[in-house]
């Protein structure tokens, strides 16, 4: 006997947890500049400068919190006694809704506010900035005639990086209005990050890169990202999928090796790039055959070969238990191919030979 189905299904901590992983790692990203920070400012020991190590470090703690927001929920997913529909799919939506608020505050603190500071520090920026405050702060010099009200609007920016461009602009052009400023302040931030764009792009190909992102993937991220946030939230999301789907093949090995199957990761484990699926063949001593077709949509294939009548239920049904007890696999959909192929082709031959009599 032969049981072939098809399952759309969604493993929501699996989801969860990969997209936990990404925005962790996304903290790395912010002490790298962290160091960078604190190194320029063993020579610029100014308010102003340390201001930028303060914007950073709440930024970690900002995607902390929402991660940590994240987790809480998973585990109230997690306990819930009852499957009623409605408050699974509320729950579920709910989660949802953090990861995408999760993934857009991972993109922009990672991604273009990052990477303004970056070029900050590249283009010593972050020094001529610390020059023109500590002349602020001399009361003596009455160098600089920037207006209170223009200075205070100026020092509520939120973005570190664009109040010190607002303050430069300030200082090189005395007696503007601070619209005035902010539109120039804002054209060289937006300067700033076109000419970091190359550099980000290779970074965040080289990072799906060495997370097993297929190259496909990688070149529609490339080519259908326009702005640096952009590109960091879709390459987050190429890594997350790409986590997800390990995660999802490592979940069917486990629970198939439950049910007495061997699996020869190395010789029955195939991935096609171009179809962005993975083949995974496993095999008992006795002769029973399990295959799998696992794909990124969100669906994967299982076919099950070799047995007699439907003893094939006695590892189908244990299989299909565990996805859902143990591994938290809700099948969304099912849709039986065949059962019983065996028999189905006897009827065929029977009436070709009718046919041909």
């Amino acid at each position: 006997m032969s049981h072939q189905v098809i399952i759309s299904y969604e493993g929501v901590s699996i989801q969860i947890q990969a997209q936990c992983e990404t925005a962790v790692a996304s903290l790395c990203k912010i002490d790298k500049t962290i160091a960078k920070i604190r190194e320029t400012a063993k020579t610029l020991r100014t308010e102003e400068v340390r201001e930028y190590e303060r914007y950073l470090l709440k930024s970690k703690e900002e995607i902390a919190r929402k991660i940590e927001a994240f987790k809480a929920s998973l585990v109230k997913y997690q306990s819930m006694t009852t499957r009623d529909e409605f408050e699974y799919r509320r729950t579920v939506d709910e989660l949802r809704r953090q990861a995408s608020d999760l993934s857009s505050t991972v993109a922009t603190l990672t991604g273009s506010k990052l990477q303004a500071i970056e070029a900050m520090i590249r283009e010593g920026l972050l020094e001529e900035g610390n020059a023109v405050f500590e002349r602020m702060r001399a009361e003596e010099s009455g160098m600089i005639t920037i207006g209170s009200d223009v200075l205070e609007r100026i020092n509520a920016i939120e973005d570190v990086s664009l109040r010190q461009l607002a303050l430069l602009e300030a200082n090189s052009n005395k007696g503007r209005s601070f619209d005035t400023i902010m539109e120039a302040a804002q054209a060289r931030y937006d300067e700033l990050l076109e000419r970091s764009k190359k550099g980000f792009v290779e970074e965040a190909v080289a990072d799906m890169r060495s997370k097993g992102v297929d190259e496909g993937t990688i070149s529609r991220v490339v080519e259908g990202a326009t702005t640096i946030d952009e590109i960091s939230e879709q390459s987050s999301a190429a890594i997350t999928d790409e986590r997800v789907r390990k995660e999802t093949l490592k979940v069917i090995i486990k629970a198939i090796k439950a049910r007495g199957f061997i699996v020869d990761t190395q010789h029955n484990l195939k991935i096609d790039r171009e179809r962005n699926v993975v083949h995974l063949v496993a095999l008992k001593a006795s002769g029973q055959k399990a295959e799998f077709e696992i794909q990124l949509s969100g669906k994967f294939m299982y076919r099950f070969d070799g047995y007699e009548g439907q003893a094939c239920k006695k590892d189908i049904e244990p299989f299909m238990s565990d996805l859902a007890s143990i591994y938290d696999i809700n099948v969304l959909h099912e849709e039986v191919v065949w059962d019983n192929p065996d028999k189905i082709q006897m009827q065929q031959h029977q009436t070709y030979k009718t046919k041909k009599s």
